[in-house]
């Protein structure tokens, strides 16, 4: 076989490859420079798969870690949340307590003013009833006043709710905790309060004994004021009732002949001249006795007996006082 020499590399046998048309052994691989490529090709896909696979495992896991500190986030938060609820909602009904009265008092201080302002003749009403000799008997109300004065109450009191739209209020955090240390610590959580309200006018009188023969009537109007301050998902009803009195009215009577103390003694410079009263008897407890006494037990029941009425005692004499005993 010739051989044949390259210019410029290195001289080489060439020999033709032997092959064996007989049974491929096992195992067996080609040895050209194709099986070699494919080999390394091979090595290298296998590298930069893994490669990939590495690069991609990263981002899930941050992923995962970031889901999960989210979830625990958000527990944490409504935890928080429903327990700040709770503990702030006490310290808020007080507060809305106290401004539901301040707004009521308002609303009522200002009708009363405006009804004083108008100059109305209170005098008007009350009606006195006398008798043929002039003396008063008895007096009622003068029911177009007395409607007249209730309807103008009831629409200033409801006018001044309506002018109260909105109450803006904070909280200091610190009030959750429950400590008086940090009541007045914290960021302040800021509350809306809406009032709203129902009023009821009434307007009376009461007598009250001055004197002898005086009696001081009092004409008052009396403001019931159901104020209830809506606060975002709960609701605080407050009544308010207030007495203020309007009009004094004096009614002097006749001075009477006699009049006694608390003993049934006469006083005063009549006393002398005075009849003689006689006080109801107390009754005694029976100490057990069987024979006398004002009840018996029959049965667990105790029955009282029958006492028999006694004459009144006889008028005393005119010069003569009885001072509680007898002569023997």
């Amino acid at each position: 076989m010739n051989r044949w020499r390259s210019s410029g590399f290195r001289a080489r046998r060439w020999r033709w490859p032997k092959i064996s048309w007989s049974r491929r052994r096992t195992g067996w691989k080609a040895s050209g420079w194709r099986s070699r490529r494919s080999t390394t090709v091979q090595v290298d896909a296998k590298s930069a798969s893994s490669g990939w696979s590495s690069r991609q495992s990263k981002p899930k896991r941050k992923r995962r870690a970031f889901f999960i500190a989210l979830v625990i986030f958000t527990l944490l938060t409504v935890q928080l949340f429903v327990y700040v609820d709770r503990n702030v909602k006490g310290p808020l009904m007080h507060l809305a307590k106290i401004r539901v009265k301040q707004i009521a008092t308002q609303a009522i201080n200002r009708a009363i003013t405006d009804q004083v302002m108008r100059g109305r003749e209170l005098d008007k009403l009350i009606e006195w009833k006398t008798d043929s000799r002039g003396k008063v008997t008895s007096f009622v109300l003068n029911y177009n006043e007395h409607m007249r004065i209730t309807s103008e109450t009831v629409d200033i009191v409801e006018s001044s709710l309506k002018n109260i739209h909105e109450i803006s209020d904070k909280i200091p955090l610190g009030q959750a905790l429950g400590s008086p240390l940090i009541a007045s610590f914290g960021p302040r959580i800021p509350v809306k309060m809406e009032p709203q309200g129902a009023v009821k006018v009434e307007l009376n009188t009461r007598p009250m004994d001055v004197g002898i023969n005086m009696v001081l009537v009092e004409v008052y109007i009396k403001v019931t004021e159901e104020v209830a301050i809506v606060i975002p998902f709960d609701l605080e009803p407050e009544v308010v009732e207030t007495q203020i009195p309007i009009s004094y009215l004096l009614v002097v009577g006749d001075v009477p002949m006699y009049y006694y103390d608390g003993k049934g003694q006469p006083v005063g410079a009549n006393r002398e001249k005075a009849p003689a009263l006689s006080l109801p008897m107390q009754s005694i407890p029976n100490s057990g006795g069987s024979g006398s006494g004002l009840g018996s037990k029959q049965g667990g029941i105790t029955v009282p007996a029958q006492i028999e009425p006694h004459a009144p005692p006889a008028p005393a004499d005119t010069g003569d006082v009885q001072q509680g005993g007898h002569e023997g």
